[in-house]
């Protein structure tokens, strides 16, 4: 009897509480995911990159990301696909499971700027770019629309 009202109870404040927060794995159109880099960057130029993640939704979202500082990686690599750099190349990420809750509206933004180098340290040549953000979960990675860059030449 008394096991039958703790249920009971426990059942009236889930529904006192609301409906839970929506994860990505259950719904992952609701989810934005963009990169915000320029179009163009002169030659030796510091291009600043931005990875948003935005809960365009009426309901929260829990985000299950990894790291203690949220790991993001951003890949740039020649319009034939061939990488020439990426954010984790040398870096050893840490596997700390995080949840990251976005209220309906809210975005995410996790930033960096890339030095134009390759992983190797070699300078770039003037061309075109193309550039992914990508983000470790718990299951499969989010990846962003892939964005282009141009690297003007000296003239």
């Amino acid at each position: 009897m008394w096991t039958w009202g703790g249920v009971a109870l426990c059942g009236a404040a889930l529904l006192a509480a609301g409906p839970p927060p929506v994860t990505y794995e259950q719904s992952p159109d609701t989810l934005r995911f963009s990169i915000v880099v320029p179009d163009s960057a002169r030659p030796g130029e510091s291009v600043p990159i931005a990875l948003r993640l935005t809960n365009p939704g009426v309901r929260p979202m829990d985000l299950y990301l990894t790291g203690r500082s949220i790991t993001f990686d951003i890949i740039i690599a020649r319009p034939d696909g061939e990488v020439v750099w990426h954010r984790l190349q040398h870096v050893a990420a840490q596997q700390i499971l995080q949840v990251k809750h976005l209220a309906p509206g809210e975005t995410l933004e996790l930033t960096d700027r890339w030095h134009q180098r390759t992983d190797a340290g070699a300078p770039l040549t003037p061309g075109d770019y193309v550039v992914t953000g990508v983000i470790p979960t718990d299951r499969n990675p989010l990846r962003a629309t892939p964005a282009r860059l141009r690297i003007m030449s000296r003239h």
